[in-house]
């Protein structure tokens, strides 16, 4: 088959990427199965699931597209099996199309190596979580492949302009839909100027006017969102979360070397279910392939110094949301922010190995990616089995909590209480088989309750005949209004001196108006410290 005909068939069902992309579907498919059949959600998720995702309840943290493709094919509800399905098929045909733009060569296993490594990469597990934004997360990565094969098309497309302003739109509303895909935009477009440079052997002089469209197109794609991100904020529709709010300046040095550390550290560092194996086997691939990079370059001196350039981009596109972060704790090596960055690099590098005309190194390269592939599978299937025991038991702490509260004095379901939880319990990491390493990067991935940390009671009331919630609060006590609790001397002496961890008997708390559970001795420290900062202001009502 030509060149002309694969692009006229590119994601067409009779055409060879369109057979590649199938294929790869079901293979995905195949290796998240456990998850797919297995409907679990997150603690973001309980009134998502009940009530859908609505076009815009995204605006309050800035992503204004964040539920357009929900939306669109299942009316903003979050279906079992389809969410998930249409989730990993928009993310097959995106590293279908990748590897297209990488001029992997057109042939059935060739593809379907890199293909399943990339689709089954463990990274993604960490979006299974969030079941309310796993089929828009996972599609962003398509909708940016697209916007860059407009841009590298636009010399032989009949409609410049309107590739070019379709690329601009796309990049918008990937940013607008999850802000951290901005390090996957910076990574395709460093990758796309390694590839030309060094494999294609095209000249600085026409890289710098064929990329130009690109660094503009991006540029007022990030336009659009920032001023996108301005008027929600001008107009109260959004909050700063981790992921909107900025940092100054002054900041910018001591931000610059943690990036450093943490684009270099980021292939070495592990933990939940992120192996040590896949992250080795990652870096080999990725220095092979720079040995390659560098072995086939023009040794010119503008040659090298945009080579050293380009592979100093990639690696710092990789933590761009790190570097304008506010809390540094929320994305460093967090699965999730890292989804948009390394495995693509670890992707790009296959790419670059196996169309090399060694045999040697394609051999190698297959087995790189056989044994990746072979151990993203037990990983996955290893996450399922934690994950489902995990959620299994929450439940099964919550109906003991709700048997607890009905058999105490006074409680009646058909009464409002403000409902105040002290702490939370972690489940899924005590299913873990001893030895695993678990870090504070974890997070939402493997330590992170499925009963959430805000509003809690949504979990406990899921199920429940009635509900007797008024008022609700974070586990951390962190934004308890006291004007919504009645603060009697019963509950007074209760956080001052009778408050105790669950199961103690002393772990829930009743009055006619006031229900406090005590989940753990952090929940019982931060509540006492509460009491004693509000009694001290005397902003409370009796």
């Amino acid at each position: 088959m030509d060149n002309a005909a694969q692009k006229s068939y590119l994601f067409l069902p009779s055409g060879f990427y369109g057979r590649i992309w199938l294929k790869l579907w079901i293979a995905t498919l195949l290796v998240f199965l456990p998850f797919l059949f297995n409907f679990l959600w997150g603690n973001h998720d309980w009134e998502w699931i009940r009530k859908g995702t609505p076009l815009f309840s995204g605006v309050f943290e800035g992503r204004f597209s964040q539920f357009i493709l929900q939306n669109f094919l299942f009316e903003g509800r979050i279906l079992p099996v389809f969410s998930i399905a249409a989730a990993f098929a928009f993310y097959s045909g995106a590293a279908v199309l990748l590897f297209r733009l990488w001029n992997l060569p057109p042939q059935k296993c060739i593809y379907l190596l890199p293909g399943l490594c990339l689709a089954s990469s463990p990274y993604a597990i960490s979006w299974l979580y969030f079941a309310f934004i796993t089929l828009s997360s996972l599609s962003w990565v398509l909708v940016i492949a697209v916007a860059f094969y407009s841009l590298e098309n636009l010399p032989r497309t009949h409609h410049p302009k309107l590739s070019f302003l379709a690329a601009v739109l796309l990049f918008a509303l990937a940013l607008g839909g999850y802000p951290p895909v901005i390090n996957l935009m910076g990574v395709v477009f460093f990758t796309l100027i390694l590839q030309s440079l060094c494999l294609q052997r095209l000249s600085v002089t026409f890289l710098f006017r064929h990329f130009i469209p690109h660094c503009i197109a991006l540029f007022f794609g990030i336009a659009i969102f920032l001023f996108a991100q301005y008027l929600l904020k001008k107009y109260h529709l959004q909050h700063d979360t981790y992921n909107t709010a900025g940092i100054g300046f002054a900041e910018l040095p001591d931000k610059l070397l943690l990036c450093l550390q943490a684009a270099v550290g980021q292939f070495f560092k592990s933990g939940g279910f992120i192996t040590a194996s896949y992250k080795y086997i990652g870096l080999c691939l990725f220095l092979l392939a720079i040995f390659r990079l560098w072995h086939q370059l023009p040794k010119r001196p503008a040659n090298i110094a945009l080579f050293f350039l380009s592979v100093a981009g990639m690696l710092f596109a990789t933590v761009a949301t790190l570097l304008v972060a506010r809390d540094i704790n929320q994305v460093l090596y967090q699965p999730r922010i890292d989804f948009f960055g390394l495995p693509f690099i670890y992707a790009f590098s296959s790419a670059v190995l196996l169309a090399s005309d060694d045999r040697l190194i394609r051999n190698i390269t297959a087995f790189a990616l056989s044994a990746l592939i072979a151990g993203n599978i037990n990983t996955t299937a290893a996450a399922a089995k934690i994950w489902s025991q995990g959620f299994k038991a929450e439940m099964s702490f919550a109906e003991r909590i709700l048997t607890r509260l009905e058999d105490t004095s006074g409680f009646s379901p058909y009464r409002k209480y403000a409902f105040v939880q002290g702490g939370t319990l972690d489940f899924r990491s005590r299913f873990l088989i001893p030895g695993d390493s678990i870090t504070a990067a974890d997070g939402y991935t493997v330590t992170a309750p499925y009963i959430p940390w805000h509003l809690p009671s949504k979990a406990y009331l899921f199920y429940y005949p009635h509900n007797f919630v008024a008022a609700d609060f974070d586990v951390y006590w962190s934004y308890v209004d006291p004007n919504q609790i009645s603060l009697t001397p019963g509950l007074i002496s209760y956080l001052q001196d009778k408050a105790a961890p669950w199961p103690d008997t002393a772990a829930v708390y009743t009055s006619p108006r006031t229900i406090v559970l005590t989940v753990s001795q952090d929940g019982e420290k931060r509540a006492r410290l509460w009491l004693q900062k509000e009694l001290s202001a005397g902003s409370f009502r009796t």
